[in-house]
């Protein structure tokens, strides 16, 4: 398998594991279905889910679509895994009173004192695996001459 091909698979699954565990995570009772919620957030929370679920579709044709630029379509599709999860990294800045915590009875993780977000990590993962997915597609000598020959 060339490094083009495996940065494919490697961007595929960060496209579909975001995409899965973000249904994973908020379908349940502490976010879609929490009665505590008010009916429009957790129609908001379903319209993200939904979404994400859509644009991880689009994501996924462009990784893999037939083209005379694939790098296009490669570069969108980690784009939206860019767009996706960087906002866990600014979110709680950008709008006051949000939080990271799905509730105050969430436990959250502590590692040598440092507080451990789980919904970051998971984010943190989703970006690591973009930037693998690629450097290793962008890396392949076949790829680069064959975007030298169509410039």
């Amino acid at each position: 398998m060339n490094r083009s091909t495996l940065g494919r698979v490697v961007l595929t699954f960060a496209l579909a594991s975001g995409a899965i565990v973000a249904v994973g995570v908020d379908w349940n009772e502490t976010h879609l279905f929490n009665p505590a919620w008010h009916e429009h957030a957790r129609f908001h929370d379903a319209l993200m889910l939904l979404i994400i679920c859509g644009v991880t579709i689009v994501g996924l044709w462009m990784v893999w679509r037939r083209s005379v630029e694939p790098q296009v379509g490669f570069n969108v599709a980690a784009w939206i895994v860019v767009i996706i999860w960087t906002p866990f990294f600014y979110i709680t800045w950008l709008i006051p009173g949000t939080s990271l915590l799905a509730g105050p009875d969430v436990p959250l993780p502590v590692v040598a004192g440092v507080p451990l977000y789980p919904n970051v990590l998971i984010a943190g993962t989703e970006l690591l695996l973009a930037a693998l997915a690629y450097r290793l597609f962008h890396s392949d000598p076949a790829s680069t001459a064959a975007r030298a020959a169509n410039a």
